[in-house]
């Protein structure tokens, strides 16, 4: 025979990752599982991205600072306004909707603004 204590320990768990779920909502991912930046071959809309020379595109997709090193040629804010920030050069404000061609120094970080 099962223990009360055990039941209502497993209910306890059940129903905290219940209201987990609920709060979180379908279709959200972890942590874990968020990519808030990667590379495409376009900047999707609603982005801020940075072209590399090579010709790929750096998709963020985050408001705030997110780290860069590396070297680009244009951006594009296909969404909220940004920043890039350079090693050796003053910072870039690229104005919501809009898209221009940037130092070629190296790029130390972006902030998007939301």
């Amino acid at each position: 025979m099962r223990s009360i204590k055990g039941i209502g320990s497993r209910v306890a768990m059940a129903a905290a990752l219940g209201v987990a779920a609920l709060i979180s909502g379908p279709g959200v991912a972890s942590a874990a599982d968020v990519q808030p930046q990667y590379w495409n071959y376009k900047c999707d809309h609603g982005r801020a991205c940075v072209h590399h020379q090579n010709g790929d595109v750096w998709n963020v997709e985050r408001c705030g600072v997110s780290g860069l090193d590396d070297f680009f040629r244009y951006a594009k804010a296909h969404g909220n306004a940004f920043t890039i920030y350079y090693a050796n050069h003053p910072p870039v404000f690229i104005p919501a909707g809009t898209e221009r061609a940037i130092p070629s120094s190296r790029a130390t970080g972006v902030h998007v603004y939301c």
